[in-house]
C-alpha cells in the first residue's frame, strides 16, 4: 500500500533561523521545534531537549508534560550516540510528515544528517501520531561504521586510577539518569520454545561506577525514591541471533544506561555508500508506573501495526499437534478434517510440512532430507498426496468459509541467496492456490545479510498481493525473530507442545502467555489449544494439572485474548469436544472489538495454583478473562492498571464465575467461583 510522504529538506542554518512553528503538518502537531541550536521533542508523554552541535546530539533537558515546572537539566559530557573522532563537514535536517494507512498511524519524522570525512550519520526520531514515545534510530555509512561495530573490551586490572572504570566501545543511544539512584530492570527473553519453557526472565541492578554489561529486549529505569519511570524497549531479535552482536545491549552506569548492538554490517565486502541502520529503539520517560510504560509500548505497536481484525482474527488448525506429523497428510484426510474443523468453529486450516512434493528431514518417511536448501519443484504440491492438487479441498474449504494456510521453509543457502525466488514461490502460493496464510518455519538469523533478505521477501510478498498474505513466525528453534522483531507480518507461531511426551499443561500456556502479554502485544501470539483426551497414560494418575482433568472450554479460554492454535487432529475429537462450540461462536462475535484494545496480565502469575487473567483496555469497555486455578479459596480481588475511576456495568459474557464486588474508584473487582478451573470472561463499560 503506498502511503503519502510531505518532505520538508532545510539546510541546518535555515532551521535554526526560522524554526518550524508554522507547520501543521498531519493530525498532531509538530513533534519537533527548534529553539537555536537545541531540537526540543515533544512526543505527548515528556518534551525533551538535545543540542545538535558539531555533527553530534546532546541531551540538554527534559521533563514530565504533566509536570512542566520540574524539569531535569543534564550536564552536557556524553553525546546520544557515540561521536565520531573525524572532522564535520555539513550538517542538514529533514522533516517529514508520512500519512496514515489502513494499516498504520501517521507520523511525524526528523532526520540529523552529519558528515564527517570518514563517513555519514543519521540521528532519526518518529513520533507517531496515536501513541506516547519516541522511536529512535542511528542510520551510518562509511568507514566509520566499523566504530559501530567493535566489539566491547573492558580492563580488569587493580583499580588505582578512576580511568581504568571506562570501558571501550560505541554506543548508538544514551539515557542519562537523573540521580545515581536508580533500580535498572532488564528483561530478558528467549525462544526457542522447544527447549526452553521460561520464556521471560527478569533481572534487576544498582548502577556503579564501572559499567554494568547485560542483555535484554527490555529495560526500565525505577527511581529509588518512587519517581518517574523511563522505558528502553529495543526491537530486535533475542541477543544470540542479532547481527554483529557486541556480546551485549546495554550497559549500566551511574551516570546513566548506553545501548549497544547495532546491527550494523561493517564486513569487509560492505556495500560502497549504502546506509546502515540500526535496530530501532522505542523510549517512553516519565511513565507514573511500570505498568503505564509498558502500556504505551504496546500503544505505540497498535500505532505503528494496527490491528486489522478482517485480516489479522486468525482460529487456527494444524494437525501436527497429535504428533502424527505428515503421515496422514493427504487428500482424502484433509477433506474428512475440514468438515470436522468446521463443526469447531475452525477458520483457518494449516496443512503442515508435508504437503509440498520436497520431503523435509521431518517427515514420518524415511525419505525426507530436506532442511536448509529447496528446489523451485519441491514446493509444488504432493501429487502423490493430492492427485487432484488443492481443487478439492480448497472448495471444500471455501464452502465451509474456511481459509487454507500452509508450511513453508525458505532456502538458507549463502545467507538466503534464493530469497526473491521464495518470494515468487509465496506470492505464487497465493495467487495460484489462494493461500494466505503461510508458516514460516527454519530460519537462521544471525547476520545483516540474511536478515535484510527474509525481510524484503516477506515484505516484498505481502505488497506483491495487496497485503493479502500474513505470515506466522515460528520461534520454535533455531535464531528467528524473536518477539521484537520480524513481529508485523502476521502473528507469531511460539511453540510446540505434546501430551505425547507428558510435557503440555494447560497452565505452563497460560503462564507463557501471561508473561509475554506483559511486554508485547498478545493479539499477534498464537497459543495453544491440545486435544486432552490423548495420552492421559502418559502422565501420573494423581497428577492434579494433567490436561484430561482441565475442561475443555476452559483450556481453549487460555486462548481468547490471542490467536488460538487448534494443534490436534479435529476428526480424532470426542463428540463432547464440540460442546464447546457455543462459546466459540460468543468469543467469535466480541474477539474484534476485545482484541482491538490493549491487553495486559493481571492477577497472579499462573503457576496451575492461584487467580490469573487478563484485561483488555479498548474505546469505550475493559474485557477481563480470569481464571480460577486449583487454589484452596473461592473469592479473589482483581486490580486493573491504569483503570481507577472508569469502569461501570459488568456484563457476563461466559464462565462459571461470578462478580462479587466493584470498587470504580480504584478500578478493582473480586470474583467468586464455586470449583477449582473455571473462568470468568466480560466486559466493564466505561464511563
Amino acid at each position: 500500500m503506498s502511503r503519502k510522504i510531505r518532505v520538508f529538506g532545510y539546510s541546518l542554518l535555515l532551521i535554526l533561523c526560522c524554526g518550524v512553528h508554522g507547520y501543521g503538518m498531519g493530525k498532531s502537531k509538530v513533534p519537533f521545534i527548534w529553539h537555536g541550536d537545541t531540537l526540543v521533542v515533544n512526543d505527548k508523554q515528556s518534551t525533551q531537549g538535545f543540542l545538535f552541535k558539531q555533527g553530534a546530539l546532546w541531551p540538554v533537558f527534559s521533563h514530565a508534560n504533566n509536570r512542566p515546572e520540574r524539569i531535569d537539566r543534564y550536564t552536557i559530557k556524553e553525546s546520544v550516540a557515540s561521536r565520531p573522532a573525524g572532522e564535520i563537514l555539513s550538517t542538514h535536517v529533514n522533516l517529514h510528515y508520512i500519512e496514515p494507512t489502513e494499516r498504520s498511524s501517521g507520523y511525524h519524522e526528523i532526520q540529523l544528517h552529519s558528515v564527517f570525512g570518514d563517513g555519514e550519520l543519521k540521528y532519526i526520531m518518529k513520533v507517531y501520531d496515536d501513541s506516547p514515545g519516541i522511536e529512535w534510530q542511528l542510520a551510518a555509512k562509511g568507514e566509520l561504521l566499523r566504530s559501530f561495530t567493535a566489539h566491547l573490551s573492558q580492563e580488569h586490572t587493580a583499580i588505582e586510577d578512576v580511568s581504568l572504570l571506562s570501558t571501550a566501545g560505541s554506543h548508538y543511544f544514551y539515557l542519562p539518569l537523573r540521580n545515581p539512584h536508580h533500580r535498572i530492570r532488564i528483561t530478558q527473553f528467549r525462544e526457542m520454545t522447544d527447549h526452553y519453557n521460561n520464556l521471560v526472565q527478569e533481572q534487576e541492578l544498582l548502577p556503579y561506577t564501572k559499567a554494568h554489561f547485560t542483555s535484554g529486549n527490555v529495560l526500565m529505569v525505577v527511581p529509588s525514591d518512587g519517581g518517574p519511570i523511563d522505558l528502553i524497549v529495543k526491537l530486535a531479535p533475542i541477543a544470540h541471533a542479532q547481527a554483529n552482536y557486541y556480546g551485549a545491549d546495554y550497559s549500566v552506569q551511574l551516570d546513566g544506561i548506553r545501548v549497544y548492538s547495532t546491527g550494523f554490517d561493517a564486513s569487509e565486502d560492505i556495500r560502497e555508500g549504502d546506509w546502515h541502520k540500526s535496530y530501532p529503539l522505542y523510549i517512553m520517560k516519565y511513565a507514573k508506573t511500570e505498568t503505564e510504560a509498558l502500556l504505551g509500548y504496546k500503544k505505540y505497536e497498535h500505532a505503528v501495526h494496527r490491528y486489522l481484525p478482517e485480516k489479522d482474527n486468525t482460529f487456527t488448525m494444524n494437525t501436527w499437534g497429535n504428533r502424527n506429523r505428515d503421515s496422514r497428510i493427504n487428500e482424502k484426510f484433509i477433506l474428512n478434517e475440514l468438515n470436522a474443523a468446521d463443526s469447531l468453529g475452525i477458520t483457518h486450516y494449516q496443512i503442515d510440512d508435508g504437503w509440498q512434493r520436497g520431503l523435509s528431514r521431518n517427515s514420518s518417511q524415511k525419505v525426507g532430507e530436506l532442511w536448509d536448501d529447496w528446489s523451485t519443484s519441491d514446493w509444488e504440491v504432493n501429487r502423490q498426496r493430492f492427485p487432484n492438487g488443492f481443487v478439492s479441498i480448497g472448495r471444500k474449504a471455501k464452502d465451509h468459509g474456511i481459509k487454507l494456510g500452509l508450511w513453508f521453509n525458505p532456502s538458507k543457502h549463502d545467507f538466503y541467496e534464493n530469497w526473491e525466488r521464495d518470494r515468487d514461490i509465496l506470492v505464487d502460493l497465493y495467487k495460484k492456490l489462494d493461500i494466505s496464510w503461510i508458516k514460516i518455519d527454519g530460519l537462521a538469523l544471525g547476520d545483516k545479510v540474511s536478515e535484510e533478505r527474509v525481510s524484503a521477501m516477506l515484505e516484498q510478498a505481502s505488497r506483491e498481493t495487496g497485503q493479502q498474505i500474513q505470515f506466522n513466525m515460528d520461534v520454535t528453534a533455531g535464531k528467528r525473530g524473536g518477539y521484537f522483531f520480524l513481529n508485523r507480518v502476521g502473528n507469531t507461531f511460539l511453540e510446540n507442545r505434546y501430551t505425547d511426551w507428558g510435557n503440555f499443561y494447560p497452565h505452563l500456556a497460560l503462564r507463557n502467555a501471561w508473561q509475554l502479554a506483559k511486554y508485547v502485544p498478545m493479539q499477534r501470539f498464537q497459543i495453544e489449544w491440545l486435544d486432552k483426551w490423548r495420552n492421559k497414560s502418559k502422565y501420573p494418575s494423581e497428577d492434579p494439572l494433567q490436561p484430561y482433568n482441565i475442561p475443555f472450554d476452559y483450556q481453549f479460554a487460555i486462548t481468547m485474548m490471542a490467536q488460538p492454535l487448534a494443534w490436534m487432529e479435529a476428526t480424532a475429537l470426542p463428540p463432547e469436544a464440540f460442546l464447546v462450540k457455543p462459546l466459540i461462536d460468543v468469543w467469535k462475535e466480541e474477539r474484534g472489538v476485545m482484541q482491538s484494545g490493549v491487553i495486559h496480565p493481571i492477577g497472579d502469575m499462573p503457576t496451575g495454583f492461584g487467580f490469573t487473567g487478563f484485561v483488555s483496555y479498548t474505546d469505550d469497555r475493559v474485557y477481563v478473562l480470569v481464571f480460577r486455578e486449583m487454589t484452596g479459596g473461592d473469592i479473589h480481588t482483581f486490580n486493573l492498571p491504569n483503570c481507577g475511576g472508569k469502569i461501570q456495568k459488568f456484563t457476563k459474557l461466559w464462565g462459571e464465575g461470578e462478580i462479587r464486588d466493584v470498587d470504580t474508584k480504584e478500578g478493582a473487582f473480586s470474583t467468586v467461583f464455586d470449583n477449582h478451573f473455571q473462568f470468568l470472561w466480560g466486559y466493564f463499560d466505561m464511563e
